[in-house]
């Protein structure tokens, strides 16, 4: 989670930690308002976890941008398959599936 953290505040967003979830406001008002992600952190094996972003507020289209800023910044302890590479549907996303 403290990975997550980091990716999210240098691209301008206040962060809230509640368990294995978190809450990401935002600084910039946008088309739509603020954008605002949720994620959850599932626990796949002991050093494996799954992350799943929804886009909870705010564009798609700012949603879209803020993935793939944020997901690069997590290049180091990402893991994707060939299947779902990059794939953003809707408001939500599997990050990268797996960190590790």
């Amino acid at each position: 989670m403290d990975k997550i953290e980091e990716a999210a505040k240098p691209l301008g967003f206040n962060i809230r930690k509640q368990n294995y979830k978190m809450k990401l406001q935002g600084d910039k008002t946008g088309r739509k308002g603020h954008l605002s992600v949720a994620t959850e952190v599932f626990e796949v094996a002991p050093s494996l976890h799954m992350v799943e972003l929804r886009k909870t507020g705010g564009d798609t289209l700012e949603f879209h941008k803020f993935y793939k800023s944020f997901s690069s910044g997590l290049k180091d302890v990402m893991w994707k398959t060939e299947e779902n590479s990059e794939e953003v549907i809707g408001g939500s996303a599997p990050l990268g599936s797996l960190l590790h």
